[in-house]
């Protein structure tokens, strides 16, 4: 059936019933967490994320802290699983980290017997294999840490690709589904399908927020750094 655009004059009767996505804050500047008011809406349950930062040239890596429901502090990795050459594998791990542990601070998973790079690491499950050292916590609300949960968990789900799918651009498509820049944001129309006399008509929904990713960790890393002001460089 053709699809045709609302006209402006019967879209408000659609839009006011219309639930916005998660996406759609259209009010907000796309890196404010606090609606714009960080004096008086602060964070009072501390639902930040920690994007880690690991290595220098042809050996970098990223990743990431999320607090669960709990406030408890869980690291997420997408580890290069499916890298073989010749029959040898040459990812990160065997095996990505989805939801792994329970810290109550990020200096605490810093400090960590779990934090660990050595020549035992890489297969064992009860050490990361990187060994960060340095990472950047950004203020975030509960529903953007739920979002952010599920689509790393779902990213961790899908084959690993050097290029579109790899450690650095699993960060980064998760920040930007919550509404959290990575790089110079841009906010586009979203529209959703419904069904009038006339057929399927394209409905505004609010605005969705989009940015460049980068493929390289230690570029995204510092763009992600340059694009959220409120955040705050920890280190080891």
């Amino acid at each position: 059936m053709k699809t045709n655009i609302l006209h402006p004059t019967l879209l408000l009767s659609f839009i006011i019933c219309l639930p916005l996505t998660v996406n759609a804050y259209y009010h907000l500047s796309p890196y404010c967490y606090c609606g714009n008011n960080p004096v008086n809406c602060i964070d009072p349950n501390g639902e930040d994320i920690v994007v880690l930062n690991y290595g220098t040239g042809t050996d970098q890596h990223l990743a990431m802290l999320i607090q669960d429901e709990n406030g408890k502090w869980q690291y997420y990795s997408v580890n290069g699983n499916n890298v073989y050459v010749s029959g040898e594998h040459r990812g990160g791990r065997t095996f990505n980290d989805v939801a792994v542990g329970s810290w109550d601070s990020p200096e605490e998973f810093l400090n960590s017997s779990y934090n660990v790079r050595n020549e035992d690491s890489k297969e064992n499950p009860d050490m990361n294999h990187f060994g960060f050292s340095e990472g950047f916590q950004i203020p975030a609300t509960p529903e953007q840490d739920a979002v952010m949960r599920n689509g790393f968990t779902k990213i961790a789900e899908t084959e690993y690709n050097l290029f579109n799918n790899n450690c650095a651009t699993a960060v980064q498509k998760v920040m930007i589904d919550a509404g959290i820049p990575v790089s110079k944001p841009t906010m586009e129309p979203v529209t959703i399908p419904m069904p009038t006399p006339g057929g399927l008509v394209d409905v505004f929904n609010g605005y969705q927020m989009k940015c460049d990713i980068k493929m390289i960790p230690s570029s995204a890393f510092k763009s992600i750094m340059n694009w959220n002001p409120a955040g705050r460089y920890i280190h080891k």
